[in-house]
């Protein structure tokens, strides 16, 4: 184990709260924030999304995703949802910045928030260059909110919605060594693990050894996987990414929460056929998966619903 997952582990012990703590935790779910998929970088929009959040005394995670990797000439961004259109990484940090500044304005001073600024890895634009622009996109709101002296309240972190059939392994592992190669923050893998044990082999090629790699084996991975099924097969594999760390590596990986989908499947009229885990439901089967087993027994701290609305 490296000695940077030492540190960072530590980090906990003295009042840090983006990197989850190790060991047991009570069996109740967490009360889940509002994570959301992004039409648009509107300061005003933003603002009023992080206040009412803020209001709401919602406190963990907050994944927002603004779409898949994209390049417009020099600059680094993504295409958004819904206008399908170009932002470059600067406007997403200055997005960011106005959820953090309307969180802060509208939240009770007790609580705490790690915003996860989101990408995917599906597209052809998903490269070593481009994981590094987010990088730098999130030390720079890493910097701006120590300089509005908000990190009594607020941390950041990356996040991307690694989807085994969006793109393979080799080219998702290149992103994530790019993030690391000037990374300050996590990178956190809010994606899927789809068809990997114990239903088979991973889907499009990837390995369980690949998986491991983009949400627990490189340096700044972290994993906050989706777990969306109502059967429980998703928590299923993710309880044994956990294992395969343990085994072929020596040390089970360490998963900071469970997203759902719930309030997304609500926003459309539905989802596929038992994709709809409520938030309590989605954590209650990880958590109960990973600890039963002493191998992968752990905390499970967070707990995040994503929606559509804007």
């Amino acid at each position: 184990m490296r000695v940077t997952r030492i540190v960072a582990c530590l980090a906990v012990a003295v009042g840090a709260t983006l990197i989850p703590a190790r060991g047991a935790a009570a069996a109740t779910a967490p009360a889940p924030t509002t994570s959301r998929y992004m039409k648009s970088t509107d300061a005003s929009v933003l603002d009023r999304q992080g206040c009412a959040q803020g209001q709401s005394v919602q406190q963990g995670a907050i994944v927002l995703d603004f779409g898949r990797p994209a390049v417009s000439g020099t600059s680094y961004g993504t295409i958004i949802f819904g206008a399908n259109t170009f932002r470059s990484v600067a406007q997403i940090e200055a997005a960011a910045k106005s959820f953090l500044t309307g969180y802060w304005r509208c939240s009770p001073y007790y609580t705490r928030i790690t915003l996860l600024i989101g990408t995917s890895n599906y597209g052809g634009s998903v490269s070593y260059s481009h994981g590094k622009a987010w990088s730098g996109m999130v030390n720079n709101v890493l910097a701006w909110i120590g300089s509005q002296q908000y990190t009594v309240q607020e941390d950041v972190a990356a996040g991307s919605d690694i989807e085994l059939s969006w793109n393979t392994a080799t080219a998702s592992r290149t992103w994530v060594d790019g993030y690391g190669s000037i990374d300050v923050r996590p990178a956190y893998d809010y994606g899927d693990a789809a068809g990997c044990p114990p239903y088979g082999s991973c889907n499009n090629g990837w390995r369980q050894e690949d998986v491991w790699y983009v949400s627990w084996g490189a340096p700044p991975a972290w994993p906050l996987p989706e777990i969306y099924t109502t059967n429980a097969s998703m928590a299923s594999e993710w309880y044994r990414m956990s294992l395969y760390g343990y085994s072929a590596h020596g040390y089970r990986m360490n998963i900071g929460g469970a997203m759902t989908q719930y309030q997304a499947c609500l926003d459309v009229g539905g989802c596929s056929t038992g994709t709809n885990n409520t938030p309590s439901a989605g954590w209650s089967q990880l958590y109960g998966k990973l600890n039963a087993d002493s191998r992968t027994a752990q905390s499970l701290p967070w707990s995040t619903d994503i929606t559509w609305k804007n």
